[in-house]
């Protein structure tokens, strides 16, 4: 079971000079962390996949984790009308990016956003009918912990989304997918999740450009 970080991802790492942009990915802060929001809210099409996959209904209560610039909450709110959307992120950066973008729906009360980590999720057990996590797992505490944060805050039969990027170690040094998880990283997290309580674990697969992303699936019995 994972009890630790996923690190070393895989055996490279970035450039040295790149160092610093890649390190503002787990929390975004300062004026590269600006950038790496924008860089983030490029990759809309990994958010609507993975919402797509979660089958968000009107009435949904869906819980982000790692909500970055609040694209995917933006898709999520538009579908859960009736419902709530709530985006939990540990960096203030991000949280501003997200209400910027989502402003009226904070304002309408259909959005909440809110600085915090996966290890420790303010909310009451049973709280949520559906959560995702699009591109953050990687930089998790510990992986067990937020699983199990994650497995308490949802409902019976709800539903639960990882999506994560795939290593590609002929990809160019420039490109996410050069640091990756492993095909033994994604086995121990669907391990992690039928260790804590998830039912029906399965992974569903995508190439776009070149990239594959791996969606994670499981529901709460």
């Amino acid at each position: 079971m994972i009890e630790h970080p996923l690190a070393p991802r895989t055996t490279e790492t970035p450039p040295q000079l790149l160092r610093p942009l890649f390190q503002q990915f787990a929390r975004p802060s300062g004026w590269l962390g600006r950038i790496a929001g924008s860089l983030m809210a490029k990759g809309a099409d990994d958010d609507r996949w993975l919402v797509d996959l979660l089958e968000v209904q009107p009435d949904d209560r869906v819980l982000e984790v790692g909500s970055g610039p609040g694209v995917a909450i933006e898709l999520i709110a538009a579908r859960a009308t009736r419902g709530l959307v709530v985006g939990v992120d540990p960096s203030d950066v991000m949280v501003r990016q997200a209400t910027k973008r989502n402003r009226q729906a904070v304002q309408d009360g259909r959005v909440q956003l809110r600085q915090g980590s996966v290890s420790e999720l303010p909310f009451a057990d049973s709280s949520f009918t559906k959560a995702l996590a699009l591109h953050s797992i990687y930089f998790w505490p510990s992986v067990e912990t937020g699983l199990r944060e994650l497995y308490r805050v949802l409902s019976p039969d709800g539903r639960l989304a990882i999506g994560v990027r795939m290593y590609q170690p002929k990809a160019g040094r420039l490109n996410p997918s050069r640091y990756g998880l492993t095909d033994d990283q994604v086995q121990d997290i669907t391990s992690t999740l039928e260790h804590v309580g998830f039912r029906d674990v399965e992974t569903q697969h995508r190439t776009l450009r070149g990239e594959t992303i791996t969606a994670i699936l499981g529901r709460h019995p």
